[in-house]
């Protein structure tokens, strides 16, 4: 009996030292999201911002130069999370852009169901130890907080955006920028800044772990949404890099782009927004004003890609770097957005908003603490360039984005990945690399590593499409082949027919050339449609003029019970002085 005892301990002993050997063997994973990064912005993309750190782990590593998200935050990262189109775990949009009669529909619940699968969920299934810390920002606020849905410890913001200092929402559709820790409200030190105190809260969780299983750690950073924020010394270092003009530097990047092969030879520009002012036309005034907005922009990413530096270099100061997968990207195209500047009733409104919660637009406040900055649509478009468009839009600007995968098990690529790959990809990607099984039926997207182990050129055939649909933006990817609709104010609604393989800007409609091929395209996205159960938006309506719908249905909310409180009072104040008189 004793011997048989003896023997039952020894074998447990035996299997827990196993599985504490392979969890040891596992990679750990690092997943690091920008926000509104443009195409260019990367020093290895031909930017003009340092990023010394994001460039070490391309140049380690594989990155890829047709590489798609959505056009909008929310739907990105629930394509990350979960490997599924956006529209499957019912995010269709973002929340402050969508017509609330939606939400009846599973496609814009904004609500994930309990049994939705994440990446974290299912790492941790592998007996991973699983870290956020950043913007969350997926679905209604407080909703699908990562607490619920796979991870052991998280710091977020669940919100589109927000101050980098404070609670202050960016727009007035909130009273204030909702943080969690652990699934729980929090409020941030008064000496905050997100970029920062983000990594420092990961190097924690990390710091705090057992050293013995390996890790998932995301890392979603607030750099570069709106506003753009960040120490002056960040911005004083660009000092005169951008006061050539958005013209002047849309075309050093294209040659840039071109030199790099990250868009064939003979690319032209594409072509720009008619309300886009010309630099030469700007006053002196506006010249340093807007060259300032760009260095903001660049300090900010800078300041990013330093504190992403001392995460990594506390990884390799532990051991811990040389055995961790590191995947950089972007959650969509640059912001061209201007706030602050819109005139008649709405921009007095705003304006008016703006200085009861102390922002500013002032040049002094550039980028400071009460710094509503942002770079407009001229600026965006160098940043997605030689792309058109930006943000929101189902361009090549608004939705192609870098992307590096580095470290443990990738395979150094010294040229750009030409192969088409998409949000969706990345964790099948990861599982592959991990040896996690998984059902590929389950999932919307594939795993890359066939690209990146240079076993193939391409992870989806060129008879196979992918569709993308945000809030009406919409587009069908097949091969070279792309069919998009972009939405007023910057599209004219309607579809139109590209071949990227020599028009990158997406500058000539061949729809009218390929009859036949273009119906071919559209019934495959009608499919897609269906399948997703999308429904169509009015195309009288776009996402900026449902946020200012949604802006006052939130403000007539909050000011309505004052409101009828004051009409009460008014109502009884003049039946007390008729009853007086009677």
């Amino acid at each position: 009996m004793k011997h048989s005892v003896f023997k039952s301990v020894l074998i447990m002993i035996f299997l827990s030292s196993t599985y504490t050997m392979a969890a040891q063997q596992k990679p750990n994973v690092l997943v690091v999201l920008l926000d509104d990064v443009g195409f260019m912005d990367f020093g290895s993309y031909g930017g003009d911002t340092a990023t010394p750190n994001i460039d070490k782990l391309a140049q380690q590593g594989a990155k890829f130069s047709r590489f798609y998200t959505s056009p909008q935050c929310a739907p990105s990262r629930a394509m990350l999370m979960t490997g599924k189109d956006n529209h499957q775990v019912g995010i269709g949009s973002i929340i402050e852009s969508l017509d609330p009669k939606l939400r009846q529909y599973p496609a814009y619940s904004m609500i994930w169901e309990d049994d939705t699968k994440t990446m974290a969920s299912r790492l941790k299934e592998s007996g991973y130890q699983t870290f956020v810390s950043g913007k969350w920002g997926i679905g209604e606020s407080g909703a699908n907080l990562p607490s619920k849905f796979g991870f052991d410890r998280s710091f977020v913001l669940d919100a589109t955006g927000a101050s980098n200092y404070d609670h202050r929402p960016y727009i007035p559709i909130s009273t204030t920028a909702k943080w969690f820790e652990d699934g729980e409200p929090t409020t941030l030190p008064d000496d905050f800044y997100s970029s920062r105190n983000l990594v420092d809260k990961l190097i924690g969780y990390i710091d705090d772990a057992e050293s013995e299983q390996p890790f998932f750690a995301y890392l979603p950073f607030m750099a570069i949404h709106m506003p753009l924020q960040v120490p002056k010394e960040y911005i004083d270092k660009y000092n005169g890099v951008f006061d050539q003009g958005w013209d002047v530097v849309a075309k050093q990047r294209l040659e840039k782009a071109i030199e790099l092969e990250l868009v064939p030879g003979g690319t032209k520009l594409a072509k720009s927004l008619k309300t886009n002012r010309k630099w030469d036309q700007l006053t002196e005034a506006e010249k340093v004003y807007w060259a300032r907005a760009m260095q903001v922009n660049a300090g900010m990413l800078e300041a990013a890609d330093f504190h992403l530096g001392r995460l990594l270099s506390q990884l390799e100061a532990k051991g811990k770097l040389e055995n961790t997968i590191v995947i950089v990207t972007s959650d969509n195209g640059p912001e061209g957005s201007t706030v602050g500047f819109d005139k008649g009733l709405q921009g007095i409104a705003f304006s008016a908003w703006m200085s009861m919660h102390d922002w500013s637009t002032e040049y002094e406040d550039m980028g400071g603490r009460n710094g509503l900055t942002t770079i407009g649509p001229e600026w965006a478009s160098v940043s997605s360039g030689p792309f058109r468009l930006f943000k929101f839009n189902s361009s090549e600007g608004g939705q192609r984005v870098p992307l590096i995968i580095s470290g443990s098990g990738i395979i150094n690529q010294t040229d750009f990945l030409q192969g088409r790959a998409h949000m969706v990809d990345i964790l099948p990607t990861v599982l592959d690399v991990l040896d996690i099984p998984f059902d590929q039926d389950e999932l919307y997207g594939r795993s890359l590593m066939p690209l990146i182990n240079e076993q193939s050129q391409e992870v989806y055939g060129t008879d196979e499409s992918y569709a993308i649909e945000v809030g009406g933006n919409a587009s069908l990817y097949r091969g070279a082949w792309k069919i998009s609709r972009v939405n007023p104010p910057s599209g004219d609604g309607q579809w139109h027919l590209f071949n990227l393989a020599v028009d990158a800007g997406e500058a000539n409609v061949l729809e009218d050339e390929y009859p036949v091929l273009f119906q071919e395209l559209l019934n495959e996205y009608l499919a897609y449609s269906t399948e997703m159960e999308i429904i169509q938006p009015d195309l009288d309506s776009n996402d900026r003029d449902q946020v200012v719908k949604n802006i006052i249905r939130k403000q007539a909310g909050l000011i309505g019970p004052y409101l009828i409180f004051i009409v009460i009072l008014i109502v009884g104040f003049v039946y007390l002085r008729r009853r007086k008189k009677s």
